[in-house]
């Protein structure tokens, strides 16, 4: 049974946002088997948070060895003493990661408490490693683990890829085989051993796997024309083998979600090709939202889900991580998710107290924030770059999902440059921007490929096509639009597939993102003066993602979250795989019609791929701009800066956390090492519900 106990409400709260490291610094690697050759000095942890950014080495970080004693959280122990666990030293790996207190922004923590959050895209599945979404939100995070972490890198001097369940790795001497080491006795949630296996399993039946929707693919890990293999020599070492010399992208391939590994000894039984009495749909929902407890490598074991109401999770007593004192992580008993409408909601729920964060990367919310800001002394408030942004792009596939007059007659429209400028020209950047927050400190128009934060940004590069009603209707003008029936509506050529209709065009937003349905409406009227009939369609997230990937859309609009680091996610800037960008996807075969420029951007991104040089990469990504902006791939629209908003009582989390860096913020202060003083921790409420291996 859950118990119920009632909920204190009223909290103090600070808002910490995030600031940038130094430009240019985050796409500086360093070499993966360099040794660190300046001893390490302790530092002295203070009970005021400390800034991180850009301050420490990997061994400052996380270690892995094993302690001479090691402890667990009261309710734990009680577990043990009744039969129901083994003990701790027996639960956790041999090499356990040992995470360290110079990365801790407080200290070492203390065990109990909660953590409260809020998400508004509902749970689709728990099967991670096939594409399927847990509700976001930070949820991901907690459940989902890949091989290497990316979260942490902003607190780097010098950023590179950091260690995960694979503790450590090494390049043969042609750079084409990289040998890694796993973590040694490590335990899923029910207690079952991890092992190369998973690894080799999640690779091979999911991410190879062409009828399997993960989000990465054989065209992700293929790298000089040859797919990638692995290859398993012992129970915790595996090997790489590439078709080219020390591709550093892999290694960031490597981390989830694109990665996010699957249990082999859960969904081996379940998978088509071990079963041919299961279909890949029956396989892709082999796991339902109620289907709980999921096993997982994560802190945190979703243990209740009640569908628009709340998600509940445990500590995870396999869990491989320890701090330096021995003490068994995560420190928080409980995490919960309350589901809304809105991602607004955790604003205000923040604001209100019943909440614990939030990310502020909603223009709209912005005016709350800041009143807030102005009404209480102990809220802070500190932006950083610009390195959230907004776009319009248009479905360009000739091949997938383009069976109607009305399909065929749209993307040919699209796939012209004329109306994607006309287009362009008839957007009020600057007045959406005012519109969401009347200031350019905050919210400005955007028109480039990268955000303005970006180290690969530069201003240079960028093709502004400004609003301008007069260049817009010239342009549909040319292209033989005209309003022949006077109703402000311009009408298709008579040579047209569409002869004499309206210009309507139906674009498909995601309904939890408040901002972007504003957006939207701010076009409306605006495309409507140059003759566009110009109509909004809001879907939940869920059903979105799910038309987005059948490319049954005719125009998109959304946030685009990885503009700030184009070198870490190339596919959402061009042609990488099959199915991205995913506004061309390809079509059966890998059939696709590529634009002049695109086929350009193509070869520059394959180039950018394999290049570990610092400067050609900068190089050819700038290339990659000019190409991009002065063709219009998608439509810019406004570029926003983004902070985070903590309540106070939680301890661990720097001040210079980003929002998203090289991941999202519950991978940036990992949840695992937040904790909360006695006197301020909230109540557990199903403190009954930690799971054992007898639950599964």
């Amino acid at each position: 049974m859950f118990k119920k106990k009632s909920l204190v409400t009223v909290l103090a709260l600070v808002l910490v946002f995030s600031l940038s490291m130094t430009a240019g610094a985050w796409w500086i690697f360093g070499d993966d088997e360099e040794q660190e050759k300046k001893k390490v000095k302790e530092k002295v942890v203070t009970k005021k948070a400390k800034k991180l950014g850009s301050r420490l080495a990997p061994s400052e970080i996380w270690v892995y060895k094993s302690l001479a004693d090691y402890n667990q959280a009261p309710q734990l122990e009680e577990l043990v003493e009744a039969g129901k666990l083994p003990s701790v030293d027996k639960r956790l790996p041999s090499n356990p990661r040992v995470v360290q207190r110079t990365m801790m922004a407080n200290g070492i923590g203390e065990y109990g408490g909660v953590w409260r959050d809020t998400f508004a895209v509902p749970v689709e599945g728990w099967n991670w490693a096939a594409g399927q979404i847990q509700g976001y939100f930070g949820i991901n995070q907690i459940v989902q683990t890949g091989l290497v972490d990316l979260g942490p890198m902003w607190m780097l001097e010098k950023p590179k890829v950091l260690p995960r369940v694979a503790t450590d790795w090494k390049w043969s001497a042609d750079g084409k085989t990289l040998t890694m080491n796993l973590i040694k006795g490590a335990k899923w949630s029910d207690g079952q051993p991890f092992t190369a296996d998973d690894i080799i399993f999640t690779y091979r039946h999911f991410i190879l796997d062409e009828r399997v929707p993960s989000l990465a693919s054989k065209g992700t890990w293929t790298y000089g024309g040859e797919v990638t293999k692995i290859e398993k020599v012992n129970d915790y070492t595996i090997k790489w083998h590439f078709g080219v010399s020390r591709p550093q992208q892999a290694l960031f391939e490597m981390a989830e979600p694109r990665f996010a590994i699957a249990p082999k000894h859960v969904y081996k039984s379940l998978h088509p090709a071990f079963n041919e009495d299961i279909t890949y749909q029956e396989f892709l929902n082999a796991k339902a939202p109620q289907d709980l407890p999921v096993a997982t490598l994560g802190p945190y074991v979703p243990t209740k889900y009640k569908p628009g109401q709340m998600l509940v999770l445990t500590r995870n007593p396999y869990f491989w991580q320890v701090d330096e004192e021995g003490n068994q992580l995560p420190y928080l008993n409980e995490v919960w998710f309350t589901e809304a409408n809105s991602g607004k909601t955790r604003t205000l729920n923040l604001i209100n107290g019943s909440g614990d964060r939030t990310n502020i990367e909603n223009p709209s919310a912005f005016a709350t924030i800041k009143q807030a800001a102005n009404q209480k002394d102990y809220i802070d408030i500190n932006f950083g770059p610009f390195d959230s942004a907004y776009h319009l792009n248009f479905n360009l596939s000739l091949y997938k999902n383009n069976s109607t007059k009305r399909d065929k007659a749209l993307r040919n429209l699209f796939r012209k440059l004329k109306f994607r400028k006309a287009l362009s020209y008839a957007t009020n950047r600057a007045g959406i921007a005012n519109a969401l927050f009347p200031s350019q400190k905050f919210v400005k128009p955007w028109y480039g490929a990268y955000t303005q934060g970006s180290a690969y940004y530069k201003k240079e590069d960028v093709t502004a096509y400004k609003y301008n009603v007069t260049k817009a209707k010239e342009l549909l003008a040319e292209l033989g639009f005209k309003d022949t029936d006077d109703n402000g509506i311009v009408n298709w050529p008579q040579n047209s597939l569409l002869a004499g209709q309206d210009l309507i065009i139906e674009a498909l937003i995601d309904a939890d993102q408040s901002a972007t349905i504003d957006i939207t409406q701010a076009l409306v009227p605006m495309y409507r003066k140059v003759g566009i009939d110009f109509n909004p369609k809001p879907l939940k997230a869920t059903l979105s993602n799910s038309k987005t990937n059948a490319n049954d859309y005719e125009i998109n609009v959304g946030r685009e979250d990885y503009r700030f680091t184009p070198a870490l996610h190339p596919d959402y800037i061009g042609l990488v795989t099959k199915s991205t960008p995913y506004w061309h996807s390809a079509g059966n075969g890998g059939k696709r019609d590529l634009l002049p420029f695109e086929a350009k951007m193509k070869k520059l991104l394959a180039q950018a791929k394999v290049t570990n040089d610092v400067e050609q990469k900068m190089s050819l990504y700038r290339e990659i701009q000019k190409l991009y902006t002065k063709n219009l791939y998608t439509i810019p629209l406004i570029q926003v800066r983004r902070g985070i908003g903590i309540n106070s009582r939680l301890k661990n989390i720097a001040p210079d956390t980003p929002v998203y860096q090289y991941d999202w913020t519950m991978s940036n202060f990992p949840l695992e090492i937040i904790w909360t003083p006695k006197e301020k921790q909230k109540e557990e409420l199903y403190e009954d519900n930690i799971i054992t291996p007898s639950d599964y």
